[in-house]
């Protein structure tokens, strides 16, 4: 059954788009770019990248790369981005991105080596901590595509990662490695929460050392994890999450928020609310506290 359903849906997307225009950009995903950038990163790193980015998505340009950091003495790691990008501005001026007149891209030469600037004001810096990684704080995915900071109050900076419109939304994530050496590498990525779900949801509270990881599912069915730097490492604390019922044919909106003890949740409060459409506000039903 499955066999015939798939059967079907190819015939009629080949239907479908058989009166648009083709996509034919030089970017498939096959083309290898190799990038440089020419200023000493962090104060200390060479940084060369071979990149295949592919065409047709928003933004232009995003794909797997491997990024090696050098540095003058001989010391060099490598690691890996699932979605790498450079701004548009940068794609352009650099000759990467070239146009034909239906604004696909065509072909360049793969042979040279393309050098940028980290410290260019065409490449947004961000910061975790200081959240301006939020959308809301620069009204932009196009961010610099890497950067360092302490994010756990140890001292030493983590490579901090931009996977670009991968994140829930099509928001960025952040994919953060650590400065230990371990199995010969002396960045690591980190598999634990909440830096291994960070995004540009996630608010940062740097004076109490919280992160708070937002989870959007909608107008309310939505979740906030409060984490907390305790001991050198982030524990669960809170969890607030909004799901919705309907009585006499309104939405009412249920706000459940728990105290994290130990892995284990215990009912704190829980409030109601509803739109008025009429009055053009947040009606408030009321708190149940436990």
């Amino acid at each position: 059954m499955k066999q015939i359903i798939l059967l079907v849906f190819l015939l009629l997307s080949s239907v479908t788009y058989a009166d648009t225009d083709e996509w034919n950009s030089f970017y498939d995903g096959t083309k290898t770019i190799h990038l440089k950038f020419t200023d000493i990163i962090n104060d200390k790193y060479n940084v060369n990248i071979v990149w295949m980015p592919r065409d047709g998505e928003g933004p232009r340009l995003v794909g797997p790369a491997i990024i090696t950091f050098s540095k003058d003495s001989g010391y060099i790691f490598s690691v890996t981005a699932d979605n790498f990008h450079l701004p548009f501005d940068e794609l352009k001026e650099s000759g990467i991105l070239k146009f034909d007149n239906d604004g696909q891209a065509v072909k360049v030469d793969l042979s040279k080596v393309y050098s940028f600037e980290y410290s260019s004001d065409s490449f947004n810096k961000v910061s975790l901590m200081n959240n301006t990684h939020k959308y809301e704080a620069s009204g932009s995915r196009e961010q610099v595509p890497f950067f360092f900071e302490d994010v756990d109050f140890d001292g030493k900076d983590e490579l901090v990662m931009v996977s670009f419109n991968s994140g829930q939304r099509w928001y960025n994530e952040y994919i953060v490695y650590k400065s230990n050496y371990k199995y010969g590498n002396m960045y690591n990525l980190v598999n634990t929460e909440p830096l291994s779900i960070i995004d540009q949801l996630s608010t940062f509270n740097k004076q109490n050392r919280t992160i708070d990881v937002f989870s959007s599912g909608g107008a309310c069915t939505n979740s906030n994890e409060k984490f907390k730097l305790i001991d050198g490492k982030y524990i669960a604390i809170e969890l607030t999450e909004w799901d919705y019922y309907v009585r006499d044919g309104v939405s009412v909106c249920e706000e459940s928020i728990y105290t994290v003890i130990d892995d284990k949740r215990i009912l704190k409060s829980k409030s109601e609310s509803y739109w008025d459409y009429e009055q053009a506000k947040q009606i408030e039903l009321g708190t149940k506290y436990y």
